[in-house]
């Protein structure tokens, strides 16, 4: 079968430390119209990629002073190249080698020698299923329009009717039958329906924020993973202590660090410890936080684990999407959706994900995914 023309006038970035290796790549690629930059190891790579962005990078695993993993990192861990397909082309091919590859978000794994063919088919298919998902992102920033309408006739209203009908009542209220205790009481509840739409506008204005935002590098660093984590549990603590909740952190990953902004994570993990406390059922009792890492440690996860209300199987792909709330005409709480939505949004900043499993009534598990910092990161 013949090799086909890349769908677009496309760049690629060749990262080969043998220098003859490197040069046949280049010169096929350059044979099927691609414009071809060569780098001879990850540090060379990274310098030409301060000022260049390739449309995929093809990559060799194994080489002298930083290896392909290492690049992958920081290529993940830059705002401007995260989304970069990446091809793996390696003398490494035990099924162990493969499988790890795969997991930490590779393209596609090329083992030595090559067919040229293979490579361009290999290159094209990754090159479309960017061009895919970039389209299906614009398709659900359109839906998003659409949704934000649904969303406003529900999250809204409840809160609003606290906020009116005691209003009203206040209203209606003479001096002769004037209480104190019935005015605490209106009073709250106006004050706590206040809160909640303060919190519903924020969070929209936060998510319309980032609908079209890009990281700032200058906003980004390196933080471990953990103190996040305390920063967030300290913060809740009055919360969850009237809630009745124990919050339980994990240290066991002290060592992993993330590179991110960390104020738009940390409002991230506000969200997700705001559900958790929300959505708790009268059995629950504890809240578990920890750090999760998976070799060769690419990513970092938060997670944070409840026994709220939960969720069945079928609901968690659609309560993940944007706006998305499992039984939400049977909610008298608002905003788990907008929360969610915010949350992905984060991840998808960073060029992570938001990982959710969930067993309706057990409880729910949340994991936000982000790049880990490498050594050198500041």
């Amino acid at each position: 079968m013949q090799a086909t023309q890349p769908p677009t006038s496309a760049t690629v970035l060749v990262v080969e430390d043998n220098v003859d290796l490197n040069m046949a790549i280049c010169e096929i690629l350059e044979s099927f119209e691609f414009e071809v930059h060569s780098a001879k190891d990850g540090y060379d790579a990274l310098e030409w990629l301060k000022e260049n962005k390739p449309d995929m990078i093809l990559c060799d695993i194994m080489m002298p002073g930083m290896d392909g993993y290492t690049l992958l990192k920081h290529t993940r861990g830059d705002n401007s190249l995260r989304t970069l397909p990446f091809i793996f082309l390696t003398a490494r091919t035990s099924v162990a080698d493969r499988r790890m590859a795969k997991e930490i978000g590779i393209e596609d794994y090329l083992t030595k020698p090559v067919d040229s063919n293979d490579l361009i088919a290999a290159i094209n298919n990754a090159l479309r299923r960017r061009q895919i998902m970039q389209a299906e992102m614009q398709e659900q920033l359109n839906g998003l329009r659409d949704r934000i309408v649904g969303i406003l006739r529900h999250e809204f209203r409840t809160p609003l009717t606290f906020v009116l009908g005691y209003a009203e009542y206040l209203l209606d209220v003479t001096s002769g039958d004037f209480n104190v205790d019935e005015l605490r009481t209106s009073a709250s509840a106006i004050l706590d329906g206040g809160r909640r739409l303060q919190q519903l506008i924020e969070t929209f204005l936060l998510l319309a924020e980032l609908q079209n935002r890009e990281l700032d590098m200058q906003e980004i660093g390196r933080v471990r993973a953990t103190e996040l984590w305390m920063d967030t549990k300290q913060e809740f603590a009055p919360q969850c202590d009237a809630a009745g909740l124990h919050l339980d952190l994990n240290c066991a990953n002290d060592d992993a660090y993330l590179f991110a902004d960390t104020e738009m994570v940390r409002e991230a993990l506000r969200r997700l410890m705001d559900n958790a406390i929300r959505y708790r059922r009268p059995e629950s009792q504890t809240i578990w936080l920890s750090v999760e890492l998976v070799p060769p440690a690419t990513y970092v996860g938060l997670r944070i684990r409840d026994e709220g209300a939960g969720m069945p199987t079928e609901q968690l792909k659609r309560y993940a999407t944007a706006f998305e709330q499992y039984d939400r005409d049977n909610r008298t709480e608002p905003g788990a959706g907008l929360s969610l939505a915010l949350i992905r949004h984060v991840a998808h900043l960073h060029g992570g994900s938001l990982e959710i499993e969930s067993e309706l009534g057990v409880g729910s598990s949340f994991t936000l995914w982000l790049p880990a910092a490498v050594s050198g990161d500041v």
